[in-house]
């Protein structure tokens, strides 16, 4: 039974380790992954609910058709990134990031890690890669069910089931929002490492970072 249970805790940890991006611990991480995504979410639904036709979410060119054109064109970019950072050499990459650190297990023994530069950035196009597959399948989810959660479908309504549609909108149009910035706060993050940092030798070492601890 132990085994069974340390086999089945293993395969959800491997199933889950594409996400893993989102527990490393770093200076500015926050902002980028929650606080900025979390801010303009919040504004489309404000406007969503302050306007007076709002946004057309489901059909021919409405949210979902457009987010899931996005979304759909990013995996590639971020599988292309990946196998360029883990076949780089040069740079930074090797050396281990000052402050951000990482929670690993091998063998069932888990430990946090201060993880190097190659590590981050295949944590962070892995997260992306990931996240942009979940945000196409949630808009096209989306479209395919709009038939069966749309207000006429219920025949005569009551001022509950229009509530809860109306929730249901904001809820959909949040979750989307939140993925498309979230993607594009933690691109914008892997791009000036790619672009700029990982041809940078100016990182102090780690023996170096650890005497200044």
């Amino acid at each position: 039974m132990s085994h069974r249970r340390s086999s089945l805790r293993n395969t959800l940890y491997q199933a889950l380790r594409s996400l893993a991006f989102v527990t490393i611990q770093g200076p500015t991480l926050n902002f980028y992954r929650w606080l900025v995504p979390i801010f303009i979410s919040t504004f489309i639904c404000f406007l969503e609910l302050v306007l007076p036709k709002g946004f057309a979410l489901i059909g021919d060119k409405s949210v979902s058709d457009y987010m899931a054109t996005f979304f759909v064109a990013l995996p590639g970019f971020f599988i292309a990134a990946l196998a360029a950072v883990v076949a780089f050499n040069g740079g930074d990459l090797d050396k281990k990031m000052p402050g951000v650190i990482a929670k690993i297990t091998v063998y069932g023994d888990t430990e946090n890690i201060n993880i190097t530069l190659r590590m981050f950035l295949s944590y962070l196009f892995g997260y992306l890669t990931i996240i942009s597959f979940m945000g196409f399948f949630i808009c096209i989810s989306g479209s395919l069910l709009s038939p069966n959660l749309s207000l006429p479908a219920y025949g005569n309504h009551n001022s509950y089931i229009s509530y809860a549609h109306e929730f249901l909108k904001v809820l959909f149009l949040f979750i989307i929002s939140f993925l498309g910035s979230n993607v594009i706060c933690c691109t914008s993050i892997g791009l000036y490492f790619l672009s700029e940092r990982v041809y940078q030798t100016i990182l102090p070492d780690s023996d170096e970072f650890d005497k200044d601890k």
